[in-house]
């Protein structure tokens, strides 16, 4: 394993996605379970928790998940590209507000294309 200079939220978007994959199959608490500690030991407890019982955290969960099933879907032509893409702009979207709230400045991620979506 490499450690990874990345934005917070992107940390914990990838955690996220891991919490969706573990409700899915027993197979991924062993990637959450490593992930989720080697975050929480770079946070106080309070901080920690503050920011994994929060409706910003929760978001990122509920936005991977639609992905997820979007991804699924599209895999029998069942919903659009522009579907899966606006799910993606959804997860773009909860890693801002968690960034924000939690760690007060702006993702250093570029997402572009996503104009349409605004507003």
């Amino acid at each position: 394993m490499i450690n990874l200079l990345v934005d917070e939220a992107y940390a914990f978007d990838y955690l996220s996605i891991l919490e969706v994959k573990k409700q899915k199959s027993s197979i991924s608490n062993d990637a959450w379970a490593k992930c989720y500690a080697y975050l929480q030991n770079q946070f106080d407890n309070e901080k920690w928790l503050h920011m994994m019982h929060s409706k910003e955290y929760e978001n990122m969960i509920k936005a991977n998940e639609l992905t997820f099933d979007a991804v699924d879907k599209a895999k029998n032509n069942e919903v659009t590209a522009q579907c899966v893409d606006y799910c993606n702009y959804k997860r773009y979207i909860a890693k801002q507000d968690f960034q924000k709230k939690f760690f007060d400045c702006e993702l250093k991620e570029q997402k572009l294309g996503y104009k349409r979506y605004e507003n």
